[in-house]
């Protein structure tokens, strides 16, 4: 694996934990290879990964033993669109107030201006499962977030090198959720 890929994986779990995205084994996250999608592995430490934390997962056949147990939706969106890079988190405030909405539409000028607006999927199995996967992926077809009702968000990044691509759809992510505490925020201001 190269050192730099490596690196820049690691530097997403630390950050996403430090940032409060996810708790210490929640989440996951790929980059598209030649053959499939390299993904973190199921139930690690995201803010401590080491090169064995990360597993190959082919486009076709089965997920190898210990791969994110989410890995059917990272298959999806690689199979249905031209993402080079998936995140995967719990963002508190966009996960809460995607139980109350249908579509985050942001206030702020960043998150206007990377997402416009966030889809809120709500198919009837949130995680895991082909349903979701296909949810998720229709979604990531035209926009570049979205989110699971209750359960988290999926970000994916088009960008050509692997490791600007992760960080690309790491950097979605954060937008999402400064996003949602600015319109969590402003409601709250609004309802005084």
């Amino acid at each position: 694996m190269l050192a730099k890929l490596f690196s820049t994986f690691r530097q997403v779990g630390e950050d996403l934990f430090a940032q409060g995205l996810i708790s210490a084994t929640a989440g996951n996250f790929s980059v598209r290879t030649k053959e499939g999608f390299l993904i973190t592995r199921s139930g690690v430490q995201k803010a401590h990964l080491t090169p064995e934390d990360l597993l190959e997962v082919p486009l076709d056949g089965p997920i190898p033993r210990g791969a994110s147990v989410e890995s059917v939706i990272h298959r999806a969106v690689y199979r249905d669109t031209a993402a080079r890079a998936i995140v995967h988190a719990h963002p508190r405030v966009a996960v809460a107030l995607s139980l109350h909405l249908e579509t985050l539409v942001p206030l702020d000028l960043e998150g206007q201006l990377y997402l416009e607006e966030v889809p809120v999927l709500a198919p009837k199995t949130l995680s895991a499962t082909e349903e979701a996967a296909r949810a998720v992926a229709e979604a990531l077809k035209r926009r570049p977030a979205c989110l699971l009702r209750g359960h988290g968000a999926f970000a994916r990044s088009e960008k050509e090198k692997p490791e600007e691509a992760l960080l690309h759809a790491f950097s979605l992510l954060t937008t999402l959720e400064e996003s949602a505490a600015i319109l969590l925020y402003s409601r709250l201001w609004r309802e005084g």
